[in-house]
């Protein structure tokens, strides 16, 4: 078996799961591919309809366990993987038609640790496959070497490399629209205690492990954006996990770059006090008074892994003009602790984000 195609469901719409599914098996060339759905606890009729649909096909393998979260899911699905390669998927979004033609093509040209593809964000989905195909006669690119291995992982992480850039399309920060050879899940999984931006720690870790990384440039994925996705709902939790991961984050840059934090890192731990504003702070269910309010986003601020992105980050990769100037005024505030100012300037920020 090549590739093990991983998909966490949880409670999503039959439709939707139908859909990511039928991208992989209208797939030219989808032989040496098994499809593990990994069911994290959904309510008995959502399951049952999973079932009967992995029950149409011998290619699909079906699991169900307790609710644990999408990390958890995904090593579960790996652990069952037969696969030399994974690659994951999420239930609501689906692949272009060559994505495994041209993967295969990469791995047997390559044999590279992970394979990239690119990444094509459809904001408003309205559950039926329109973007159809990937790229004919895709570039390919392969990195190998620790300064050329960082040089992506700090793309990834949102400082922007112009050698990685392609049309419409993005290299995601999560764990979709690539492969990675299954044995580096040996001793690297997805961590299970945050619920937002768990992969950021996993992918730092795995690249730092990585000998050679390839690229196709073709769109291979579309991401389907919904509205009440977990990045975009309310949780009542943010704050704990805003300390979680930030910590966390910071404590692994520490550790691959032997001491000090790079730049990507910082980019990441600094932009996820506007995921913290989204999901609690501004959010509009949030009914606490503004007095909470304000003291919550200061004690992020000032929080110790948050202080030292403040100290670190740069935006010079940042191609909005308009957006770089932003960011450095509210960046210069939280640096002079002008709490009041950044307060406004943040909450102007994601009301229009």
């Amino acid at each position: 078996m090549l590739i093990s195609i991983v998909i966490p469901v949880y409670n999503v719409s039959k439709d939707l799961l139908v859909r990511c599914i039928e991208s992989v098996l209208r797939q030219k060339d989808h032989s040496d591919t098994e499809i593990i759905i990994v069911d994290d606890g959904s309510e008995a009729a959502n399951a049952a309809s999973y079932q009967e649909i992995s029950d149409q096909h011998s290619e699909i393998k079906y699991f169900r366990k307790e609710n644990a979260g999408p990390s958890a899911a995904r090593n579960y699905g790996v652990e069952k993987a037969e696969g030399e390669y994974v690659f994951f998927m999420d239930a609501d979004d689906y692949a272009t038609d060559r994505c495994l033609e041209q993967a295969k093509a990469m791995i047997e040209k390559h044999h590279s640790d992970i394979v990239f593809g690119y990444v094509y964000k459809d904001l408003a989905d309205e559950g039926t496959i329109r973007h159809a195909s990937s790229d004919s006669d895709p570039e390919d690119m392969i990195i190998r070497g620790e300064e050329d291995i960082s040089a992506l992982m700090n793309h990834i992480l949102g400082y922007e490399d112009p050698r990685f850039r392609f049309g419409h399309g993005y290299l995601s920060d999560g764990p979709c629209c690539r492969l990675f050879r299954r044995s580096l899940f040996d001793t690297t999984s997805f961590d299970t205690v945050p619920r937002w931006n768990e992969d950021t720690l996993w992918n730092i870790e795995l690249l730092k492990k990585c000998k050679t990384v390839a690229i196709c440039k073709s769109m291979w994925y579309v991401y389907a954006v919904r509205k009440g996705s977990a990045m975009q709902g309310f949780r009542s939790n943010c704050y704990e996990e805003f300390m979680y991961i930030t910590e966390k984050v910071s404590s692994v840059g520490h550790s691959v770059w032997n001491g000090s934090i790079d730049k990507g890192i910082a980019y990441r731990v600094w932009h996820d006090i506007f995921i913290l504003s989204r999901g609690y702070i501004f959010n509009q269910k949030n009914t606490d008074p503004f007095p909470a309010k304000y003291a919550m986003l200061k004690r992020a601020v000032r929080s110790g892994a948050y202080r030292q992105a403040v100290r670190s980050v740069r935006f010079d990769a940042e191609q909005s003009i308009s957006k770089r100037a932003v960011k450095t005024i509210l960046n210069t505030a939280m640096k002079m602790h002008c709490f009041c100012l950044v307060y406004f300037l943040i909450r102007l920020y994601v009301g229009k984000a």
